[in-house]
């Protein structure tokens, strides 16, 4: 079956991830709140599964309290597609996708993060991520990709740097074998 076919809420757009320092991180949100921007704080562990090439990840919510949800995902020419079905918990998911012949992958815990929104400007994800560091990450929607230049110009005036369209799971991969 081939992911795609999966039934759940679709969601497509580019993704952009960013790095910062411990210094750069602080920087960034002190500039945003003395700008105004509102901050949505989030902690979440994503458990990653793998059938092949493809990949689903199990998100558990731990701040705020929120449905776990299985995401299925991929990645062609620049567009990110998701789609989320809910469920009740991961031990409830993981048989969901032993049955799709998904089998357990990885861990990514999202320790301390914020969701940053200011009317009129796009929304940052600005996360701790333990074997990481500091990054960040813009989504724009498709139909907005000409904007990508603007909001990555942005970005690199606040001090964001290392940009790139490489999943939190691909970063997470190549930080292991570097380690090996």
């Amino acid at each position: 079956m081939a992911i795609h076919k999966y039934k759940g809420n679709k969601k497509e757009n580019i993704e952009i991830r960013f790095f910062a320092s411990p210094t750069g991180a602080r920087k960034l949100l002190k500039c945003w709140k003395e700008d105004g921007w509102c901050f949505d704080p989030y902690s979440f562990t994503d458990h990653y599964f793998m059938k092949g090439k493809q990949q689903a990840k199990v998100r558990v919510w731990r701040q705020p309290k929120m449905p776990t949800e299985i995401i299925f995902s991929w990645r062609k020419g620049g567009l990110k597609t998701e789609i989320r079905e809910k469920v009740k918990d991961l031990k409830t998911a993981e048989p969901i996708l032993d049955k799709k012949g998904f089998d357990p992958y990885l861990k990514i815990f999202k320790k301390k993060a914020w969701l940053v929104k200011k009317k009129g400007m796009p929304t940052f994800a600005l996360e701790l991520v333990p074997g990481i560091g500091w990054t960040g990450e813009i989504e724009v929607p498709w139909k907005d990709r000409h904007d990508v230049p603007k909001h990555v110009a942005y970005l690199k005036s606040m001090g964001a740097k290392g940009f790139t369209k490489k999943s939190m799971l691909q970063i997470m991969e190549e930080k292991m074998k570097r380690k090996r």
